[in-house]
């Protein structure tokens, strides 16, 4: 294997990305090449269009997971590149087709050299997007095959140094989920709205309560926030007073629990207010990520990962912001999860212009290989 093999990979990736629980043509692509590196054990669909490789060493010991997530976003790609994007509206925005095939060349790796002791479970991740894909990882019956006794992943981050090593003990990358409020009055003709019930007012009102409540949020440490990012209210005609009202929240915070009591006090006072409106009330949850909190133990190994490797160390002073779909499998195992630096110029994730550099793939490999050294010969 070459890096220009998994360079090519990569670019073959990213040409055919899938959104988020259709990822069916990128699991056949990974599965043919870590097929090739004879695993002891291959889990070909495991919640969803996973990915799950074991590589068994010579003696029994601790089981080390390694993550990568595979899926892509609803962005259309701008860049005029010969690997670009070929399914209209949908882009590897985010990296995944970089993190996958640091996996891939691990695979690789591992497929020539097995450890001496324990075992090393490439786990490729669907549906990270959306929040879905380790929840639904961990609920499908087949994790009991790989569920480890530790777990590490990494994201790529724009606006760090090629091959820089960013860790935070503690919160990583924030909690955070989605949350639509739904008010059901009764429509009525346009000419006497006295005869329905028009939810506007009510609308009026929460709106301005929650923006005084996000206001007062700004002084909370550590972050937890919310912003408003949809409102509906009746439907798009002249001729109909509304009788339907939402409000689409997206919902935050450096902490899970937090994110919970924050989302109780919103869903309760708007309960109590559609109450005293008379309109009926509902909720519901969308995307919900848990915070990704590194274990220390696990931030030591990834620092001595990086000082052995002479990679130059760096330490966040406070979470991302954005979240990462990897917490969930703090539940069931000490986790460690790393930024990789991708470049000072590089366009921010998610941004139309972004595109993971192969540069640092590598790095990531080589980072891997020894935080699983590391681990197994500790």
């Amino acid at each position: 294997m070459t890096m220009q093999n998994l360079i090519e990979l990569r670019h073959i990736l990213h040409a055919h990305p899938e959104l988020s629980g259709q990822e069916a043509l990128t699991n056949r692509i990974l599965n043919e090449w870590v097929k090739q590196t004879q695993p002891d054990q291959l889990i070909e669909k495991i919640g969803g269009y996973g990915l799950a490789a074991i590589y068994k060493g010579v003696k029994p010991g601790k089981r080390i997971l390694i993550r990568g997530d595979i899926d892509a976003l609803h962005i259309p790609e701008p860049n005029d590149l010969p690997y670009r994007s070929q399914n209209q509206g949908v882009s590897h925005k985010c990296g995944d087709d970089g993190h996958a095939t640091i996996l891939c060349g691990l695979a690789r790796w591992l497929g020539e050299q097995r450890p001496d002791q324990g075992e090393v479970v490439l786990l490729f991740q669907p549906a990270e997007e959306t929040g879905q894909g380790a929840q639904a990882t961990l609920s499908d019956p087949q994790f009991e095959q790989i569920k480890p006794d530790v777990a590490y992943g990494l994201h790529n981050l724009p606006g760090f140094e090629k091959g820089q090593i960013m860790v935070r003990e503690g919160c990583f990358a924030a909690a955070c989920f989605r949350l639509k409020l739904v008010f059901a009055g009764r429509t009525a003709h346009a000419s006497q709205p006295e005869t329905g019930r028009n939810p506007s007012e009510l609308l009026a009102q929460l709106i301005h309560h929650l923006e005084k409540k996000r206001e007062q949020l700004k002084a909370m440490k550590p972050l937890t926030t919310f912003v408003i990012t949809h409102v509906i209210l009746g439907e798009e005609t002249f001729g109909v007073a509304p009788g339907h009202a939402e409000i689409w929240l997206t919902l935050r915070s450096f902490n899970d629990k937090n994110l919970e009591l924050m989302s109780t006090e919103i869903i309760e006072f708007c309960r109590a207010k559609a109450k005293n409106h008379l309109f009926d009330f509902n909720f519901s949850m969308h995307e919900a990520f848990a915070a990704t909190n590194s274990n220390p133990s696990c931030v030591h190994v990834i620092e001595q990962a990086a000082n052995n490797l002479e990679l130059k160390l760096g330490h966040l002073d406070e979470p991302f912001r954005w979240s990462e779909d990897f917490g969930r499998f703090g539940s069931v195992c000490p986790i460690g999860f790393f930024g990789l630096g991708s470049g000072l110029e590089q366009p921010a994730l998610h941004n139309p212009e972004f595109d993971f550099s192969d540069d640092i793939l590598e790095t990531g490999m080589t980072m891997f290989w020894e935080i699983i050294r590391l681990e197994l010969e500790g």
